[in-house]
């Protein structure tokens, strides 16, 4: 049997644990269990109460859902690693912690696994919500069919960017915890270098049904951590901390770039730019000389020499967040999935 541990890093948001939880133990898998790891958020003692009241609700062993405590604020990269660390499965299914697992995605994942067992990184479609779960809002499908992906170039180029969104993602953890590090702390996107690196031996899968579902509109909790701190403000997204999300990104794909024409990197910089709508869509209601002071600063970072980096950023400033994410809606109903440029 195939053991799967479900990676939960939780800081604050304690409302949205029972649903989360209800949405993984319906699968009704024997092999799978839960790992929690709260942050030292405000709401902690919420959050334990909420899982302790599910599992004596739901009559579990204890050993179904393990929740665990950090004696510190971690942040998100190293809360990441924590999560490996505790995890006992063979593979770790991550979720975040307001999300909802998508009916029959461990099956789903599990049949990928079985017939692929060279697999070690696995992504997938998902959808955003509004309130309710059935309130969809977008459905964010990168291919139209499944794909497996044999290890390199084109694995990497394509997963790299894919895997920002964090739940449903699904990670081989010896190999993980393998190539562990703490160079990228603070950036936000560790799930990017560690897909990255698996990638390069190892084979991929995207799985183009849905898989997860995630809520739209909720405020970010990141920048409590002392090695956030400096370039994140909870509850929102400054421009300087967007700059240093794009700049960790870059950093990533060039470290793990050990290639003599830097093939990797600028693939990698190259669909950043093709894609770079996400990384203003929080910002284009800034004023005009700090829109282009942000400007500025994605052009020193390498984005300078990218055609479709200058197509959004007049775009978005155009259109503004609802023009544009109406328009991104329409294309991707028409095609069915997500556009794809350059993949």
């Amino acid at each position: 049997m195939i053991k799967i541990s479900v990676c939960i890093p939780a800081y604050n948001r304690y409302q949205f644990m029972e649903p989360l939880l209800n949405s993984i133990l319906v699968q009704d898998y024997e092999g799978l269990d839960i790992i929690i790891c709260e942050d030292v958020s405000p709401e902690r003692e919420k959050i334990k109460q909420v899982v302790e009241q599910f599992i004596i609700d739901k009559n579990l062993d204890k050993s179904k859902i393990k929740y665990y405590e950090n004696k510190k604020n971690l942040g998100y990269d190293k809360n990441f690693r924590e999560l490996l660390e505790k995890a006992t499965g063979e593979y770790c299914l991550f979720m975040g912690n307001d999300d909802i697992l998508a009916s029959g995605a461990i099956e789903r994942i599990l049949n990928v696994l079985k017939s692929n067992p060279e697999v070690a990184v696995i992504s997938r479609a998902y959808q955003w919500f509004l309130g309710e779960p059935s309130n969809i809002q977008d459905t964010v499908r990168h291919l139209p069919e499944d794909k497996l992906f044999d290890s390199g170039l084109e694995a990497i180029h394509f997963f790299f960017r894919r895997v920002g969104v964090l739940s449903g993602l699904v990670f081989k953890r010896n190999d993980a915890l393998r190539v562990a590090t703490d160079r990228f702390d603070g950036h936000l996107f560790y799930q990017m270098y560690l897909a990255s690196m698996l990638l390069k031996t190892n084979k991929g899968y995207y799985i183009s049904s849905v898989q997860t579902y995630s809520r739209d509109g909720i405020e970010p909790d990141f920048g409590n951590a002392e090695v956030e701190k400096e370039n994140f403000s909870p509850g929102s997204y400054l421009y300087e901390g967007r700059l240093y999300m794009v700049e960790g990104m870059l950093k990533i794909a060039d470290y793990i770039d050990d290639s003599s024409d830097k093939k990797i990197y600028k693939a990698v910089k190259k669909d950043i730019a093709t894609y770079f709508y996400p990384y203003i869509r929080d910002q284009l209601n800034l004023p005009f000389k700090y829109y282009l002071k942000m400007i500025r600063g994605f052009m020193q970072l390498g984005m300078k020499d990218e055609f479709y980096f200058y197509t959004h950023i007049l775009l978005g400033y155009v259109l503004k967040m609802k023009g544009y994410d109406g328009m991104v809606k329409i294309i991707r109903k028409i095609l069915g999935h997500s556009p794809r440029i350059g993949i």
